[in-house]
């Protein structure tokens, strides 16, 4: 499948601090990604997480020696938000963040022309890669995200069932410690096609017409399997694109 170009170093990287929150404590993140007939479209995210937490992984990311962490407080700043954006073709169109009880949230939307301008966006995580191409039948497409990337995807489904078939006390230790941690964890991504919906990933549910919707919480993380299946996730679907410029057979 074809790939996005990826950026190691830059951008606020939603999916980056998600990884960092599933280590150590909750968060509560949702994203609406909206794609037109000719490839444009909107990328909508919402995110809340507790200020200490937050201050927590800023201390973190400005400890780390390469550098290389991403800063868990960019997303807040609209003028950041906005430059990285600008930097990849997109557009920031609204930001509006927010305090109340402890926490702290934000609100955006960002803007894209084509396909290729969203599979550079920051918000699914530098090693994002996607993919758009023709369905297995005329007239459907074929849409992918790998958050983490394609390789990273095979490594976790196989990690996941070498751990299902064999007993590491160890690994059963930490799941169990981290497990505790991530009450109130609540992460929902979500699509929205130009065209009904015709086949997705068990991972998924179709909750309309033409839209698809993962959501991640606590209670589905049951044991270390489901851990490592969920850093490292495949979101796969299939839709009708008749009638749009959108790739098809």
């Amino acid at each position: 499948m074809a790939s996005a170009d990826q950026h190691p170093m830059r951008g606020p990287r939603l999916w980056s601090l998600l990884l960092l929150v599933l280590l150590t404590s909750c968060l509560q993140v949702e994203q609406t990604i909206t794609i037109a007939g000719d490839g444009s479209g909107t990328q909508a995210v919402k995110l809340s997480l507790r200020e200490a937490l937050l201050q927590d992984l800023a201390r973190t990311a400005s400890a780390n020696a390469a550098g290389v962490a991403a800063d868990p407080q960019a997303v807040f700043d609209e003028a950041r938000v906005r430059k990285e954006l600008e930097a990849d073709g997109l557009e920031l169109t609204a930001h509006t963040v927010r305090r109340d009880g402890g926490r702290r949230s934000v609100e955006l939307t960002a803007r894209f022309s084509t396909f290729a301008e969203l599979s550079k966006s920051p918000f699914c995580g530098s090693a994002a890669e996607w993919a758009l191409e023709p369905g297995p039948k005329p007239g459907t497409t074929r849409l992918t995200l790998y958050p983490q990337g394609r390789s990273a995807w095979l490594d976790a489904r196989a990690k996941a069932a070498r751990m299902r078939d064999e007993v590491d006390v160890v690994a059963a230790d930490f799941f169990g410690r981290k497990q505790r941690e991530l009450e109130g964890l609540d992460v929902v991504l979500r699509f929205r096609l130009p065209g009904d919906v015709l086949l997705w990933t068990a991972n998924m549910e179709k909750t309309g017409d033409r839209e698809v919707t993962a959501r991640i919480t606590a209670d589905q993380i049951k044991t270390p399997e489901d851990l490592v299946r969920r850093l490292a996730p495949r979101f796969e679907l299939v839709f009708d694109s008749s009638g749009t410029s959108l790739p098809r057979k």
